[in-house]
């Protein structure tokens, strides 16, 4: 089974390959570039289908854990992994929160909290996954833009950035949560 499909498909082709879907997941099994995967008994899905202006659209997005697929060395590593993250998350979330706080009262913010942001969104960009990196490469291209609007007291210029990492921040954890 292939990780991402994008193609024009007709609608025998569409539904055959959903049945397999469908088979796959009554056997409990489905694979992926990355292996095989165990499917648990419920997870989480989110199913939406909307006639919109003119067309449809179909999203089916579902989402279980695969740690009791791993080896234990391989869990450990991938837990430590998602800890790590965290905690990365947190202190980025705390000095953005700061940011945001300044910027809404027509402030540019202390250096203190632009500079742990800066430190962490590139801990953070490190330790991300290889299949961010177009969304990271994005980020970080806001990121550096914001510092430089910061450096030449571009207050305008630092307000739009920070909207544009609050809106790739957002995208990003849609797409890769």
């Amino acid at each position: 089974m292939v990780d991402k499909i994008e193609k024009e498909f007709n609608r025998n082709d569409f539904a055959e390959y959903l049945e397999t879907l469908a088979e796959k997941l009554r056997a409990g099994k489905i694979s992926s570039a990355k292996g095989d995967w165990t499917v648990p008994e419920e997870f989480w899905t989110k199913i939406q289908l909307k006639e919109k202006k003119g067309r449809i659209e179909l999203k089916i997005n579902c989402r279980w854990s695969t740690l009791a697929d791993y080896t234990e060395q391989d869990r450990d590593q991938i837990v430590g992994w998602h800890d790590s993250m965290k905690s990365v998350k947190k202190r980025m979330g705390v000095s953005f929160k700061e940011i945001t706080k300044s910027a809404a009262a027509g402030k540019f913010p202390e250096s203190r909290y632009v500079d742990d942001f800066v430190e962490t969104s590139k801990i953070f960009a490190e330790k991300a996954d290889s299949e961010w990196k177009d969304a990271m490469d994005e980020f970080m291209d806001h990121l550096e833009n914001f510092v430089r609007a910061i450096e030449g007291q571009q207050f305008e210029v630092m307000h739009h950035e920070i909207r544009d990492l609050q809106y790739r921040m957002k995208g990003c954890h849609r797409e890769f949560k």
